[in-house]
């Protein structure tokens, strides 16, 4: 085959419909939970590892793909581009460059382009939607590499946050910031920063705060009816919200809506919804 999207579990994304002659196909990640591992992939049952994440009371981690497992994806097409969520929160980017570095080093003929997606979820959804429509205009590999780089330019995440508990077992928040939270009902207001991190842009009190706040965030940083995915971590009520909200705001724009996996829904925890979304584009 001639072209193939690789995303690691980072992506929400499990099945690639109604495109020919392009493969896409996730690499896993490992969840642990104390002393148990699951496989992030399409026979992860959520509910019951989000479950044993709660009721942990040692370490719980996840561990990047190998190498090896790269390699293997990056086997099957002669052009490829992978994603993988941000360098910031796993190895995955660098198991990858090892990967593309060891095919190229036996076959310098083959293909490999390595995007770190610098976010999580539903905007490498959006980077793989688009990745697979230039891919259908069989467009040399440098344009796609190029058209994709601007592209993830106009790309942003938002995530609203209702638990902050297993941001704080990693140490990426505050322990007595991320109790208070939860404490007050407080959600957090967040999107992932330009350099893949992690960012509060708000602490709002109450759902209904926090979707108008994310609504107008996405308005300032230049939403103006593109394309939306939306992710949710058993929370289809609050996605739905949004989506009505935006509808009614933007008749013609196109939103999805899909469950968080097993490496967004830790992040994301129960209740938690990421959206990403096109801004500053153009609409026909």
């Amino acid at each position: 085959m001639r072209y193939a999207i690789i995303a690691d579990s980072g992506c929400d994304l499990t099945e690639l419909n109604g495109i020919q002659n392009v493969l896409f196909q996730r690499v896993p990640l490992t969840l642990r939970v104390g002393e148990r591992e699951y496989v992030d992939d399409t026979s992860l049952d959520i509910k019951l590892y989000m479950d044993d994440v709660k009721n942990c009371t040692s370490h719980t981690r996840s561990a990047a793909p190998s190498p090896a497992a790269w390699i293997d994806a990056f086997q099957q097409a002669d052009e490829i581009i992978a994603i993988t969520i941000t360098s910031t929160l796993s190895g995955s980017n660098n198991s990858a460059q090892v990967a593309k570095e060891t095919i190229l080093s036996k076959d310098p003929t083959k293909k490999i382009h390595i995007i770190d997606s610098l976010s999580a979820g539903p905007e490498i959804t959006l980077l793989v939607y688009k990745l697979a429509e230039l891919m259908e205009k069989e467009l040399s590999f440098s344009e796609i590499v190029d058209q994709i780089t601007q592209y993830q330019e106009k790309t942003h995440l938002l995530f609203i946050l209702e638990s902050l508990e297993n941001l704080i077992r990693n140490g990426r928040v505050n322990k007595h910031i991320g109790k208070l939270v939860g404490m007050l009902g407080i959600r957090i207001l967040g999107r992932a920063s330009v350099e893949g991190e992690l960012e509060v842009l708000h602490k709002c009190r109450g759902r209904k705060k926090a979707y108008e706040a994310l609504l107008n965030t996405m308005i300032e940083t230049g939403y103006n009816g593109g394309k939306v995915i939306i992710s949710h971590c058993f929370n289809e009520a609050g996605a739905n919200h949004l989506k009505k909200e935006l509808e009614e705001k933007f008749p013609a724009c196109a939103i999805q809506i899909m469950p968080t996996g097993g490496l967004c829904s830790y992040y994301a925890e129960m209740d938690g919804i990421m959206l990403a979304f096109e801004a500053n584009v153009s609409l026909n």
